[in-house]
């Protein structure tokens, strides 16, 4: 080749790649020269909700916590005031988008430089890890030398008042107008049935039809008005099934009856279990409820379940095989469900076993707590690590529903070892882990 030419194409080659790294260089965040920025840590998809709301009135943007810390370090907070919007989930832990910034912040030890910040914490006073999260960067940010330029505020149940009232603290301080978000509507709902799954039990639960026409059956998430004897109303959020134990489907909600240590029984799935009667009357309202967003695609499904969180896990099933039927679309999806014992606790057996005969679900395993052995569903990962890595090559969707102590912690420990901590750190900023835990 004549070497003119050679040193001719090599200098086009040099060009075309340098041109490639100025159009993939990492972009400035449009927000980084704001002094004001608006983070959150959300599980359930309220803390999302309120903040993606609250950010176009501030002219921001809204950034998950750890999307915002995969672009930029922690001396990014310096000179900024900072409006953190937290929920908590399992035992006072961070929610999964949260996770390795909250790692970052606690190991940090240079201070941070002129960094005020207003902090929401949402949480649930029937656990008691109230608003801990919360808590946790209240302190760690105070340690580093950040100042609250209000008080924490702690919001149980999503208190309309309280948010409202943090809200206003946020604009009088910034001289800004904010409109407080206009709740979902409340609607009337009526108890059409209710059944006992497991009556030889010790751990009762409950599968309940309500009818409401203003409420469609493939609501995630529902929201109920819980009266209470000489005190202010309650409310408490439940997953749609959307499908019956006979395969029906309607507003179905799988319900077991808590009981706190005293013996006392909780007083929302008390409400629903043992005060309404077929006939009754109770306000209800539909919730956004991002953990159980469906793919933006036919992929195949590994759902992950526990106890009543097999509500959340079926309502995922119903309102992906309404979108992508199996059969059509050629997905092969797998169930792993837990519950407490093999003989009194096989709730939706028919249904589970008619969906797995119509080829709904490729794969249904089921363990028990008091089995012989014991068995837990992070077992079934460890045994079929072949057939997760299979599915997950083939893109597919992760969902877990269920208790944070019973299910939460030992799948996603089980996942990280079987998978690595990266993958699953991919999986879940991909949309490809959703974790609906309480």
């Amino acid at each position: 080749m004549n070497p003119t030419l050679a040193y001719l194409l090599i200098a086009v080659q040099t060009l075309a790649w340098l041109l490639w790294l100025w159009h993939h260089r990492p972009q400035q965040d449009t927000d980084d020269n704001n002094p004001l920025l608006l983070l959150y840590a959300s599980q359930g998809g309220q803390a999302e909700t309120l903040a993606q709301t609250l950010a176009p009135q501030l002219g921001i943007t809204a950034h998950n916590l750890d999307a915002w810390h995969a672009r930029h370090p922690l001396k990014a907070l310096n000179h900024k005031t900072l409006i953190f919007i937290a929920s908590t989930t399992g035992e006072g832990a961070p929610p999964d988008n949260a996770v390795r910034f909250t790692r970052t912040l606690c190991k940090q030890t240079v201070p941070l430089t002129n960094t005020r910040y207003h902090l929401l914490a949402l949480g649930d006073k029937r656990y008691p890890h109230y608003c801990a999260y919360g808590h946790t960067l209240d302190r760690e940010l105070k340690r580093l030398g950040a100042e609250a330029a209000s008080p924490i505020a702690t919001v149980d149940n999503l208190d309309p008042q309280t948010i409202a009232y943090w809200q206003q603290q946020l604009a009088a301080a910034h001289g800004l107008t904010i409109s407080t978000p206009a709740e979902a509507p409340y609607h009337n709902a009526i108890l059409r049935t209710r059944i006992l799954l497991n009556p030889d039990s010790a751990q009762p639960i409950y599968h309940l039809r309500l009818d409401c026409p203003a409420i469609p059956a493939d609501t995630a998430l529902i929201e109920i008005t819980i009266p209470q004897p000489h005190e202010q109303e309650i409310r408490r959020q439940y997953s749609v099934a959307a499908i019956a134990p006979d395969g029906s489907r309607g507003l179905d909600l799988i319900v077991r009856l808590q009981t706190h240590r005293d013996g006392t029984p909780g007083p929302g799935s008390a409400y629903l279990t043992q005060t309404l009667t077929a006939g009754d009357t109770l306000r209800i309202r539909a919730l956004t409820h991002h953990p159980a967003d469906l793919p933006a695609e036919p992929r195949p499904l590994i759902l992950i379940a526990s106890g009543s969180g097999l509500a959340g896990i079926l309502g995922i099933l119903t309102r992906m095989e309404a979108h992508y039927p199996a059969r059509e679309h050629g997905l092969k999806h797998w169930l792993i469900y837990g519950e407490r014992h093999p003989e009194h606790d096989r709730i939706y057996a028919s249904c589970l076993e008619k969906q797995r005969e119509d080829g709904i679900l490729a794969w249904l395993d089921r363990t028990y707590s008091q089995g012989n052995p014991p068995q837990y569903a992070q077992h079934i990962l460890e045994t079929q690590q072949e057939r997760l890595l299979s599915q997950l090559e083939v893109g597919a969707v992760i969902y877990i529903c269920g208790s944070a102590d019973k299910i939460g912690t030992g799948t996603i420990d089980t996942l990280r070892q079987l998978l690595g901590e990266k993958t699953c750190d991919h999986l879940t900023k991909e949309g490809r882990l959703h974790f609906d835990t309480f």
